[in-house]
């Protein structure tokens, strides 16, 4: 009986991954986890309880429709419809390749489940083709949240099975709720934790993603391939209806919060844009104008010690454990407009490499950094110490952007 048992089970799960995937995925290449996932920190069954409590009806599920396994076009090809200013969201996978998610389609969908080529197969990798060459188990969810300015991505697994991933259309503290297909679980989007459903109290395997510019992009990453328009949907993907980064006088550079949020703080303005760090429970909110002003800081938190170093090319800043070993710290400044540690005098690069010097090849440690709106991240880590303030000039009053 216990035998019988254990495939009754298995039918059943392999028959509803098999419908819940649907055509993102084949159920035959499903390839189970053997490690299994992980809690997430900081959080209990309380706070997730008051998290559902908390979350607020929207537009209703996928009213903003996720993209399934999205078209890739070259970077030339895309330069013909985007400005240099634009903002793009990078991921640089672990296969070597680099792809980019631009945030003027990202705004219209929110939700896009990536799958990646096979890297030893010989496919270009753009259009309808590269499909041939996709590995299921190798897939991703890269999701943006217009509201709160959140940009994630996530390896698109619950538990030990794959799965895709939709917009729930509810809101937690102004930020995207998503559901997962295999198991309908709802997921916080900012935190990537489940916080209703079967898999409630779990963490998604987060994969770091880079804010960037694509004037900057274009010339430094010219074989990456760019997330076409050609998505199925019309949209005005020429315009964002919030408004616009690089233009003064929309959503995205005022005061309004038009949704309910748990806890609020004037330590910053509401949407000033950080980068949320959270190390071993402790978290940060460091502010990405401080980082620009600087060239390059260094903040400690709590017992780690932190470098963030901004390129102006890409527009672009990475995060690194500047702990090289128990009696090695590393000091970062910019010298003749170079990264330098004040310890060796080598030089590095804004990926964490050391290009020159007696620490040459040597590669730091990166840490996971959310781009995020302060009033978001403050409200679901109101302990966050702000990190970066003194790089900034003092603040005229309490909603006055610096």
């Amino acid at each position: 009986m216990p035998n019988l048992t254990k495939i009754l089970r298995a039918v059943c799960i392999g028959a509803l991954l098999a419908l819940c995937c649907g055509p993102a995925m084949a159920a035959s290449t499903y390839k189970p986890q053997q490690a299994p996932p992980s809690e997430a920190p900081g959080f209990s069954l309380d706070d997730l309880r008051f998290f559902y409590d908390e979350l607020e009806a929207g537009a209703g599920r996928d009213r903003v429709p996720p993209i399934f396994r999205p078209q890739f076009v070259r970077v030339s090809d895309a330069g013909l419809s985007m400005d240099n200013r634009e903002p793009v969201f990078v991921i640089h996978y672990p296969t070597g390749l680099t792809r980019v998610y631009p945030q003027s389609i990202m705004v219209w969908h929110e939700v896009v489940n990536d799958v990646i080529p096979n890297p030893n197969a010989t496919s270009s990798g753009y259009g309808a083709q590269s499909r041939q060459t996709e590995d299921a188990g190798n897939s991703y969810t890269i999701s943006y949240s217009p509201l709160t300015g959140t940009i994630t991505a996530f390896k698109s697994r619950v538990g030990k099975y794959p799965s895709t991933f939709g917009n729930e259309g509810k809101l937690l503290n102004a930020n995207l709720v998503l559901y997962d297909h295999t198991s309908g679980t709802l997921w916080s989007q900012l935190l990537a934790v489940g916080i209703e459903g079967p898999m409630r109290g779990r963490r998604l395997e987060r994969y770091p993603v880079y804010w960037s510019r694509w004037g900057g992009v274009k010339q430094r990453y010219p074989d990456a391939q760019v997330m076409s328009r050609a998505t199925g949907h019309r949209r005005s993907y020429g315009r964002d209806p919030y408004g616009s980064y690089f233009s003064p006088g929309s959503y995205y550079d005022d005061t309004r919060i038009y949704h309910p949020v748990s806890r609020m703080s004037d330590a910053l303005p509401p949407k000033e844009r950080i980068l949320g760090i959270e190390m071993e429970s402790l978290y940060g909110a460091l502010i990405v104008q401080a980082v620009r002003n600087a060239g390059v800081l260094n903040q400690t938190l709590g017992i780690f010690k932190l470098s963030a170093f901004y390129d102006s090319e890409l527009d672009r800043i990475t995060v690194f454990n500047s702990k090289l070993s128990e009696d090695r710290i590393l000091e970062f400044h910019i010298f003749e407009g170079k990264f330098m540690d004040k310890n060796t005098k080598s030089e590095w690069n804004s990926d964490g490499e050391c290009v020159y010097g007696s620490l040459r090849g040597t590669q730091l440690q990166p840490i996971l950094a959310i781009d995020s709106m302060w009033f978001a991240w403050y409200a679901f880590h109101p302990d966050s110490q702000i990190l970066g303030a003194e790089a900034l000039p003092k603040r005229r009053g309490p909603d006055i952007p610096y």
